[in-house]
This record gives C-alpha cells, sequence and structure tokens, in this order.
C-alpha cells in the first residue's frame, strides 16, 4: 500500500491535516481477513497503535492478521509527498524487498500515480495497479472535457487547455458571448484536486486585466499572482459556473483491469461545501435513483474511451445533473479523477465490513437480501476534539454504542484519526440498511464529537 496523495505541495498545504490523509487507506487492512494476503502499508509518519488495533479488531483473527501486516513508517514530516520522499529513501526500499520477497507475486496499489510512483515500482521491481504517469493528463481537467467528447458525454460551455491569463480572459469572453444568460464562471486549475484549485467569478464583477475583477478563491490562501502563476505552469480549464436549483454533482467509481475490462463499481452522492459548493466534503451512497443507472452508462463510455488508451486502476468520475423543463435532466461530466479519491475509501469500508457486492442492474450494495447504504465524510471537524487521542474518540463512539457492528452490518467505521490530536479532524463512514439511518447515525456522531464526554 502506498497511499501517497503526490501533488504539488502548494496544492496539498491547502488540505488542513493532509500529512494524515495517508491513513484514510487502512480500510484496506481489511483485506487481512483473507488469510492468503499480506500487507506492507507505507506511511510517512507511524499510526498510532490504538488506531492500528481498531482496525485489526473489525477482523475475524486480528492477531493472525497483524502477523501478515507491516507498517512500515518513514519518520518524516516533511511537507514532500509520501513517494517523493521514499524515492530517496534505498534503506526503505530494501526493507520493502526483504519483506516481500519470501512470498511470491506482490504489486503495488497507489493513491494515485505519478513518475515517482513509477521510480518506486522499478526501484522494488514490482508492478503498479495504476495508469502509466503518461497518460496523466487524461485525468487532468483538460483532458477530461476531451475524453468526455471522444466518448459522446456532455460537457459545460467552455474552453480547455489555457496557458495564460490571456487565454482564460478571451475563453470567458467566448462564454459570455455564446450564453449572454451565462452569470458567472469557474476558472479550474489542471491538476486541482477537492475543489481546491478553482477559483470563481461573478460575470457582472469581470474586468480587464483579469486580476482586477471580483475573484473567489476556494482556497483560502490563493492569490491572482500565485494563481496566474500555476495557470502558465499547467493550464487551466474555464466552465460556465451554472446556478440552477436542485443541481447536484455525482459521481462513479470505475476500475479498469491490466487486461483492459472496465467496470463501473459505484455511483456515489457527493457532499459539497465551500465557495458555490466547489469543495468536496463527503458523500452518500449510493446515488439518487432519479440518475444513478445513467450515470453510471455514461460513465462506462467514459471508461471505454480510457481503456482503450491503456488506462489501469481504479478511479472517479464527477458529473453535473442538471434540471431541465419538465423534469428532463441534463447529464454533463464535470471532471476525470484519474486517481483513488474521497470515495474510494468509504466504499472499500463498507464492501469489505458487510461482506457485500455491487449489484450494477441497480446500483446498489447489498449482502444477502439486505440493503447496504452509508454517508461519509472526512471533514468532521471540532475544536473539543484538539488535544485528544484516538483511543479516546474510539472509546467514546464505543461507549456511545455507535461503532460498527459487524452481528448487525451498521454502525460507525472511522478513519483519519491521526488527525484528531493536533488538527480536531477525522473521518467516518456511517453504515445503515437505509439512507436516513446513515443519516441519522452521523448526527449522533456529530453530536458526540461537539461534545465529547470526558
Amino acid at each position: 500500500m502506498l497511499p501517497s496523495a503526490t501533488f504539488a505541495v502548494s496544492e496539498l498545504r491547502k488540505i488542513t491535516g493532509i500529512q494524515y490523509y495517508e491513513e484514510r487507506l487502512l480500510c484496506t487492512t481489511l483485506l487481512l481477513a483473507r488469510p492468503d494476503v499480506r500487507m506492507v502499508y507505507l506511511t510517512s509518519l507511524p499510526v498510532d497503535e490504538a488506531i492500528v488495533e481498531y482496525y485489526l479488531r473489525l477482523l475475524p483473527d486480528p492477531d493472525d492478521a497483524r502477523r501478515r501486516l507491516v507498517l512500515l513508517a518513514l519518520d518524516d514530516r516533511s511537507s514532500l509527498p509520501l513517494t517523493e520522499k521514499l524515492v530517496h529513501r534505498s534503506d526503505v526500499i530494501e526493507q520493502v524487498q526483504d519483506l516481500v520477497a519470501p512470498f511470491g507475486p506482490a504489486s503495488i496499489l497507489p493513491f494515485n500515480v505519478t513518475p515517482a510512483e513509477y521510480t518506486v515500482a522499478a526501484a522494488l521491481d514490482l508492478p503498479i495497479l495504476g495508469p502509466d504517469p503518461a497518460l496523466v493528463a487524461l485525468g487532468s481537467k483538460t483532458g477530461s472535457r476531451q475524453v468526455a467528447r471522444r466518448a459522446g458525454v456532455g460537457v459545460l460551455d467552455g474552453s480547455e487547455s489555457l496557458f495564460s491569463l490571456y487565454a482564460v480572459e478571451a475563453a470567458i469572453a467566448r462564454i459570455r458571448d455564446g450564453r449572454p444568460t451565462a452569470e458567472a464562471v469557474v476558472i479550474k486549475l489542471n491538476d486541482g484536486f477537492s475543489g481546491q484549485g478553482n477559483a470563481l467569478i461573478d460575470l457582472s464583477g469581470l474586468a480587464s486585466p483579469l486580476p482586477l475583477s471580483a475573484t473567489t478563491f476556494c482556497a483560502d490562501e490563493e492569490s491572482w499572482p500565485a494563481f496566474g502563476a500555476k495557470i502558465t505552469s499547467g493550464g487551466a480549464i474555464v466552465e460556465e459556473l451554472i446556478r440552477a436549483d436542485g443541481l447536484v454533482s455525482p459521481s462513479a467509481q470505475v476500475r479498469i483491469a491490466p487486461g483492459g475490462a472496465a467496470e463501473v463499481i459505484s455511483t456515489h452522492d457527493q457532499v459539497l461545501g465551500g465557495p458555490r459548493n466547489q469543495v468536496y466534503l463527503g458523500c452518500r451512497f449510493p446515488a439518487d435513483a432519479r440518475y444513478r443507472l445513467e450515470i453510471q452508462r455514461e460513465a462506462e463510455a467514459v471508461a471505454a474511451v480510457l481503456a482503450a488508451e491503456g488506462v489501469i486502476g481504479s478511479f472517479g468520475i464527477d458529473f453535473l445533473v442538471i434540471p431541465g423543463a419538465g423534469g428532463v435532466d441534463e447529464i454533463v461530466l464535470s471532471e476525470i479523477n484519474l486517481r483513488m479519491g474521497g470515495t474510494s475509501h468509504p466504499y472499500w469500508a463498507a464492501r469489505l465490513l458487510t461482506g457485500s457486492s455491487y449489484e450494477p442492474t441497480t446500483g446498489e450494495l447489498t449482502a444477502g437480501n439486505c440493503a447496504i447504504t452509508y454517508v461519509a465524510s472526512d471533514n468532521m471537524k471540532s475544536p473539543r476534539l484538539v488535544g485528544r487521542t484516538p483511543a479516546e474518540v474510539i472509546a467514546a463512539v464505543d461507549r456511545a454504542g455507535l461503532a460498527f457492528d459487524p452481528s448487525t452490518g451498521g454502525g460507525v467505521a472511522l478513519h483519519l484519526l491521526g488527525a484528531v490530536p493536533e488538527f480536531g479532524k477525522m473521518g467516518a463512514t456511517c453504515i445503515a440498511p437505509t439512507l436516513a439511518m446513515a443519516d441519522a447515525l452521523a448526527a449522533e456522531l456529530a453530536t458526540l464529537l461537539t461534545d465529547p464526554p470526558n
């Protein structure tokens, strides 16, 4: 497991507690329920032992699973992504080689793939379950629009492959000329993530040169000098910012096997916040039945294009569903994220904990004859949590009777616990037979975390 969010440090700094996001994929330790699985899990910082014990207790035989799990920390608090640290640590590379060698075939499961991940894979002489870095541009904001067109999937009015403020300004003018009713635009950095690389401009406040326009950056610390430099170096797109009652942004998760077989494995409704709902906060599974199967079909079309290009691995595709006249929705692609994302760890936590399977004809998870739904977030915050330990939070959830119970197949599964002491932030996946019940669990948990008992 290589859970490195390998992005520009300037973008990673926008996420509170980012150094602990490597822990979100600890749900994969649930794969150790299979006695033939061994796992080496790499992190920048050591994982609190209480967190390790928390995940292992969810397995049928925790002691046996612990013997097949190696947690390997670099003890490096620097702001560089984990993989970029790892490429300079030949001692850790040798450790991994020694751990893997006696046990036959192995592979690397990454969060995302860049040349750094391929460098590590080459050093370990192991296959990596993700796209070749040469293909990653297909998942940029520009690449997403281009792939969508090839797949016959709609996109918003706008332009891509913009590498200067002049080009962005001209693209905005084209939107304004072509759609006089347009009220606002969003500028998206090609390699931004979680909405933190977006800037919003109301066309009523548009000015020339562009930085004189009234602008809302989705990242608090962003500014036009820095944002303009990122456009020049990495490119951007501009799209009309749709304002419509009932607008939603569902997503689909896709998996493409090394042989090229593609499948949609889930759909979610994203929970968005921040300026004009541009920032990802969490998700709900499954997506609304009104459009669930249609976005699944659109995702299949996009996946076919990507598979033909040689893309492999798990990734997400975000859509917008725009309510139309007469109850007819318009569905357009928002972006492709050729990596794991915010919906990945809740999905695998829920699926592995409940032993459920995805039914593509309905877009649901089922375990036996029972439906599995959940709501999840990485952004459960409270100043009352600062200074608390992961063990204290786990114990509080246990005492409140909210913890996931394998006997009932429902309850709260915690993640991102390492961020609690320093940032008062954590995540949770609330699993229940219905979304109403999952919402109720989430509300109880939020109350508990806002006013945790002594």
